[in-house]
């Protein structure tokens, strides 16, 4: 199934002049005006009481940095409300807990999608307030960001956030950079497992930044029904890879040639050639973030 998804964009209808019978329709815009924005309704007081305690438990739970050594911080988000991201989410902060020994430093968001809500809901506040919060802990110059998205994602290059009947906005390339840029964070691992995730690479990449994609700029992944485990990319990646004991970056080269076995073997076309790219400062960050996990 391919992971592409269509975001319908709300219309404003407005009167054609005084005591006209007949509405006409402005032309379509953004009505966020390039920035991320979300439309969503609002929970039931129970239900936000919950969850805003749980964000802030998770929040205030970071353990501060280490001065004079490398520490890595971990934020992993479900973006979209069926339950294969929810699951993928989970299982790979959790092998990446150990594998970068993010324990203490690490937090979870979810748009749900398996019951109870277990943890932090994964909007956009929520995601700025983590990177925020992951900012104003670390010391900018000799720690270590490791950012894993999963979710649906659009042509445009944009991840979908979305909890089913309440919530949507589209989060692009940009969105992530700018925050990230405004929270002080320099040294990173961005990790999209989403169609067209390839559109990520360009908006971040430097010297202090690793970006890894499930897929090209122009084209889909694969693997994202509902009652799957995880995706194709993030079963080759992170249940495959980083679970056998390879490092991050090995684990992306031998997951690139596993899914394009899968892809071949199930007749899925065009293949979904994830892309890599790698600062040589993260690189050395992120070999150096390995070893001390050991």
């Amino acid at each position: 199934m391919k992971r592409a998804w269509i975001l319908i964009a709300a219309v404003w209808v407005l009167a054609a002049g005084p005591g006209s019978a007949q509405q006409q329709p402005m032309p379509q815009r953004d009505p966020f005006n390039g920035q991320l924005g979300t439309m969503e309704l609002v929970r039931p007081p129970a239900e936000a009481s919950a969850l805003a305690r749980l964000m802030g438990d998770a929040l205030d739970n970071l353990e501060p940095q280490r001065p004079g050594q490398l520490d890595v911080y971990m934020i992993t988000a479900s973006l979209w409300g069926d339950p294969v991201f929810e699951r993928e989410a989970t299982q790979a902060e959790a092998l990446m807990r150990d594998h970068l020994g993010v324990d203490g430093r690490s937090i979870v968001l979810s748009a749900g999608g398996q019951g109870a809500r277990a943890y932090p809901a994964a909007t956009a506040d929520n995601l700025s307030a983590a990177i925020g919060r992951v900012g104003s802990l670390i010391d900018p110059n000799e720690d270590l960001v490791v950012i894993f998205m999963t979710s649906h994602g659009a042509a445009d290059g944009s991840i979908a956030m979305r909890e089913h009947n309440r919530m949507t906005a589209a989060m692009r390339p940009t969105h992530l950079r700018d925050m990230l840029v405004s929270a002080g964070i320099r040294n990173r691992v961005v990790i999209v497992s989403s169609c067209y995730s390839g559109a990520f690479i360009a908006p971040l990449a430097d010297d202090n930044t690793i970006v890894l994609t499930a897929a090209a700029h122009d084209r889909t992944s694969f693997g994202c029904l509902p009652q799957r485990e995880w995706t194709f990319f993030g079963d080759a990646l992170f249940n495959q890879g980083v679970r056998n004991g390879g490092s991050l970056l090995s684990a992306f080269d031998s997951a690139k040639t596993l899914i394009e076995r899968w892809e071949r073997e199930q007749n899925l076309t065009p293949p979904s050639n994830p892309q890599k790219y790698v600062g040589v400062r993260a690189g050395e960050l992120l070999r150096q973030a390995e070893r001390n996990a050991r």
